[in-house]
């Protein structure tokens, strides 16, 4: 509910009904190859100079080092939790942390992706403006910045020094999960409605556009080659938008619900699953960009995705 412009009771303070022993192993089961493969897609995008090139990789690399940042942190605290039973040192600044990382930076990779579907849709139906330097600037790298810049100042300004005090509940996860802020008038309301839910409204209609566009000039121009460039950039696209909509759409459903006047306890299941499956973003989310980047699956085999090189010598034999 809206209150004085603040939302009071709009974010539950429960778990999932899944044992917590469960939860421990599966997580541990995929955060591991997880990180392995997120370290193997940025050493080759990085390292490659015509993957490092292409412009739609750019948000790959963003999202994926976002993602790392969640791994790193995020999920070990989560795995602490799940073992202890507490959080664990049981500390404000621990919490603090465990906050921006599982609030501010998976905001932002929502942000980003918002973002990126906007990006490839210019990238598909208008990719010429980004020949010219001063446009790629202005239509590619100029927003990313201005993106990241954003993330980074309101959520340490709202979390790390946030303008009220933090209750922290450390016998749940993520310390109750509701940072002080949300309680202030606007700022609540700012961050569920343009950080969240507007966020994933763009992708899920510019996933819409895209899939409709292509299908309507498939239809319509009957040229192979445009088609097979654009079938790849929409099916990478619509395999990422999936998986962060699998999640975020029933999360947002329940918020805009609540925002709009619906009693706390409406949908109060489907937040709180949507909220754990927000991690199954993150874990998958390296997956499906090493499942669609073709060029890179067939450099990186399943014995390339063991060992970064393998070495090959080849005898040269010089006739006398």
């Amino acid at each position: 509910m809206i209150t004085n412009g603040s939302l009071t009771g709009l974010f539950t303070e429960e778990e999932i009904s899944l044992p917590r022993q469960f939860r421990f192993w599966l997580f541990l089961i995929l955060v591991i190859p997880s990180f392995y493969c997120s370290c193997i897609l940025l050493f080759q995008l990085f390292t490659n100079k015509q993957s490092r090139s292409q412009l739609s990789n750019h948000i790959i690399i963003c999202l994926l080092i976002f993602g790392l940042v969640i791994e790193l942190i995020d999920i070990p605290f989560h795995l602490s939790f799940l073992q202890l039973g507490v959080v664990q040192p049981s500390t404000p600044s621990l919490c603090t942390v465990w906050w921006f990382v599982d609030t501010g930076i998976y905001n932002g990779c929502v942000i980003i992706m918002a973002w990126g579907s906007i990006h490839r849709y210019l990238l598909i139906f208008h990719d010429r403006i980004f020949l010219v330097a001063r446009k790629r600037f202005l239509f590619h790298t100029m927003p990313l910045i201005i993106l990241i810049l954003y993330i980074f100042i309101f959520y340490i300004v709202v979390i790390i020094f946030p303008p009220c005090s933090n209750i922290y509940n450390y016998n749940l996860p993520i310390c109750g999960e509701f940072p002080c802020y949300l309680d202030v008038p606007l700022l609540g309301i700012w961050d569920t409605v343009i950080n969240s839910i507007v966020p994933t409204a763009i992708i899920t209609v510019f996933s819409i556009i895209v899939l409709t566009r292509v299908y309507v000039q498939k239809r319509r121009l009957h040229q192979a080659n445009l088609w097979r460039r654009q079938r790849k950039m929409t099916i990478q696209l619509l395999a990422i938008c999936i998986l962060y909509l699998a999640a975020n759409i029933p999360l947002n459903l329940v918020t805009l619900g609540h925002i709009c006047g619906l009693s706390p306890s409406f949908g109060a299941a489907v937040q709180v699953y949507s909220n754990y499956l927000c991690y199954f973003v993150t874990l998958l989310f390296p997956f499906v960009c090493l499942s669609t980047l073709s060029e890179m699956v067939k450099k990186l085999r399943w014995k390339g995705l063991l060992l970064f090189r393998r070495s090959q010598h080849i005898a040269v034999i010089n006739p006398k």
